[in-house]
C-alpha cells in the first residue's frame, strides 16, 4: 500500500509518501505528479518526501528519477531511503 499526501507549503508543494512504492502503487504516483504538475505554476518546486517509505522497487525508481529530471526534489532518511536516494542521483549525469 501506498499512501500519498499532498501538501501546500508556503512557495512549494511536497508529496509525502508513505508505505511502498511498488506496481501498481507507481503508476499512481505518476498520475498523481502529472495531474499536479499540469495544475500548478511552472516554477513552483516539487519537494518528494520518502521518509516514510520503507520500500521502493525498480519502476519505483525508475519514476522517481524521472520525477528528480523533471524538477522535484527528493527527501528521506534511514538508510535504506537515503541508499536509494544516493543511488538514483548517482544514475542521473549532472
Amino acid at each position: 500500500m501506498l499512501r500519498i499526501h499532498i501538501e501546500h507549503e508556503s512557495e512549494i508543494v511536497k508529496l509525502r509518501l508513505e508505505g511502498k512504492l511498488v506496481q501498481p502503487w507507481v503508476n499512481e504516483l505518476l498520475q498523481v505528479w502529472v495531474d499536479l504538475t499540469t495544475r500548478l505554476p511552472r516554477q513552483t518546486p516539487v519537494k518528494v518526501d520518502l521518509s516514510d517509505v520503507s520500500f521502493v522497487d525498480l519502476r519505483g525508481k525508475t519514476l522517481l528519477a524521472s520525477m528528480l529530471k523533471g524538477g522535484c526534489s527528493l527527501h528521506g532518511s534511514g538508510p535504506f531511503i537515503s541508499a536509494v536516494i544516493e543511488d538514483i542521483r548517482s544514475s542521473i549525469p549532472s
